[in-house]
């Protein structure tokens, strides 16, 4: 019995998704995704982690390799852990530097030229973390569409957008698959004001492996944006995960109100 309950074990972790990068050292990868989850608010703050024997089994490592992975997250500030209760997400704020780097929405639409496969469309409820960035009440109906972007029929880029359900429901099946922006200012004829805009570094968890056909810990650039119209509503959330090997944000700065700024992709290489 104690044997057949090993060898159920060991199937487990051998169908758990395991990280295929061998360069990057395994509970560097681990949290890396962990802080991913964190920084997305998949996981929000006071969510309880999953065990450590948990995560050896979903991720197909050692507990050595889990407990650096922890010790790594709590040194950041990431996590506690409390004895007895488990490991918990802290009230994690990012610090957000005082560099601003000004640009315009039509330098936005003009990255979305490139052609797209739609995956996905459906009406979801929006989560606490949407229905704070949006500007709406928890629960409210909001179309989520999921997109990959190409780049000489190569994924560069996996896009998650999300509408205001009245403003997502009045998109054709066309319509996902040109740039959204352009889309809701022309056809839907709504004037758009400002845009928000987070950047930061990110590696590919499993999913974001497979649509983006790189490896699992790649690295990878996050973008969040946040649009809205001339009276301050929300039209538009956007998470955008970019592979860095093809894609490439460039900035020049220089003294005076009107900096410089160009988006460009590097110079592709060839698939794995």
């Amino acid at each position: 019995m104690a044997k057949q309950r090993a060898e159920s074990a060991a199937a487990g972790r051998t169908a758990a998704p395991a990280f295929v990068d061998r360069s990057v050292p395994l509970y560097y990868q681990l949290a890396n995704l962990l802080t991913e989850k964190i920084i997305s608010r998949e996981l929000l703050t006071g969510d309880r982690l999953p065990t450590e024997v948990e995560l050896v089994e979903q991720y197909g490592i050692s507990r050595i390799t889990v407990r650096q992975a922890l010790r790594l997250l709590e040194e950041e500030g990431l996590i506690r852990r409390e004895v007895g209760r488990g490991t918990f997400v802290t009230d994690y704020r990012p610090f957000i530097g005082g560099l601003k780097v000004e640009g315009s929405l039509e330098d936005v639409i003009s990255l979305g030229q490139n052609p797209v496969k739609v995956l996905s469309v459906q009406t979801v409820k929006a989560g606490p973390d949407d229905a704070e960035k949006m500007g709406i009440h928890p629960g409210d109906p909001i179309v989520r569409a999921t997109r990959i972007r190409l780049y000489h029929d190569q994924p560069y880029s996996y896009i998650v957008n999300d509408l205001p359900a009245e403003i997502g429901r009045r998109f054709s099946k066309n319509d996902w698959q040109g740039v959204v922006l352009k889309t809701i200012e022309e056809k839907l004829k709504i004037p758009l004001r400002d845009a928000e805009q987070t950047v930061r570094a990110s590696l590919a968890d499993g999913t974001l492996a497979r649509m983006l056909e790189t490896k699992i810990g790649a690295p990878l650039l996050a973008v969040e944006r946040v649009v809205r119209t001339d009276h301050g509503r929300v039209v538009e959330r956007v998470r955008i995960h970019y592979r860095s090997d093809i894609y490439a944000m460039k900035v020049h700065l220089s003294r005076g109100d009107h900096p410089e700024r160009q988006w460009a992709f590097a110079s592709r290489k060839k698939p794995r």
